[in-house]
């Protein structure tokens, strides 16, 4: 099912796989943070944790580009995610980006404002905390490594509240289960992006209402990165709206279905 889902994209040298999810009018571009495995592997898990958004609109969930190359960087993945959109006709949508998505969707809606409606940002930074450089750094280091079983074990305490990695680890080792060396480096190249975000001097220059999601045990972006973000977009005059889930970690976009409704909410303001 997976398979059918998955589309590919194809702009100048940009190819960029996708999948969609809903059949609504209204675009909805998801780009998803960090993972060791591609989402587009897991494809078909998408269409249940976001039943809500299926009537009103079309999720399009992306990929990185294939064939990246060291150093290759967050604002190149904004401007080749925003001539994907183009390239399929999307001239302007609502944006959520989770953890580096989030990082990528900010230089989206500074670079390219025509084409972001709304924007939510789910545990993303603006800077990077020097708690994310150390941890995104390690598991750059286990990747390049071949740590594979550290790696990943890592990934999951980090990402997720202890609470929640101990009811479903099992499950989340089974997802990660037979990754490639290919699917290594890769995850170590987009892992070396993290250090160099640099966004917050440039937030006044986003158009559109933002929605601010955070984690109080985030062990990735921290966050005061979250709190930082919603600041800085208020001081500058942005709408902007910013939620803080205090017991959650890093994913809480993962661990509670309450998040998603909160999305859906603010984009039907």
């Amino acid at each position: 099912m997976s398979e059918n889902l998955v589309q590919t994209v194809c702009a100048g040298d940009i190819e960029m796989e996708y999948a969609c999810v809903g059949t609504g009018p209204k675009p909805l571009i998801v780009i998803p943070g960090l993972s060791i495995k591609s989402v587009m592997k897991s494809a078909a898990s998408l269409e249940g944790p976001y039943k809500i958004f299926k009537e009103k609109y079309t999720l399009y969930f992306f990929d990185r580009k294939k064939d990246a190359k060291p150093g290759y960087s967050l604002t190149e993945m904004a401007d080749d995610q925003v001539t994907a959109l183009k390239a399929l006709g999307i001239e302007k949508a609502d944006v959520y980006g989770l953890s580096q998505g989030g990082m990528i969707a900010q230089y989206m809606a500074i670079r390219n404002p025509e084409i972001v409606n709304k924007l939510v940002l789910g545990s993303s930074t603006s800077k990077a905390e020097p708690r994310q450089i150390t941890t995104i750094q390690n598991w750059a280091r286990l990747a390049r490594a071949r740590e594979t079983t550290t790696l990943v074990n890592s990934f999951i305490d980090d990402c997720f509240s202890e609470k929640f990695a101990a009811r479903y680890r099992r499950a989340l080792l089974a997802l990660y289960k037979e990754i490639s060396d290919e699917e290594l480096d890769r995850f170590a190249l987009f892992s070396d992006a993290c250090d160099y975000v640099d966004t917050y001097n440039d937030l006044g220059k986003i158009k559109c209402p933002v929605l601010v999601l955070g984690a109080g045990k985030d062990f990735v972006t921290t966050p005061e990165a979250s709190v930082k973000i919603a600041e800085k977009l208020k001081a500058e005059g942005v709408p902007c709206e910013f939620y803080m889930y205090e017991d959650c970690g890093h994913a809480v976009f993962d661990e509670l279905p309450d998040y998603k409704k909160r999305i859906f909410d603010f984009l039907e303001q």
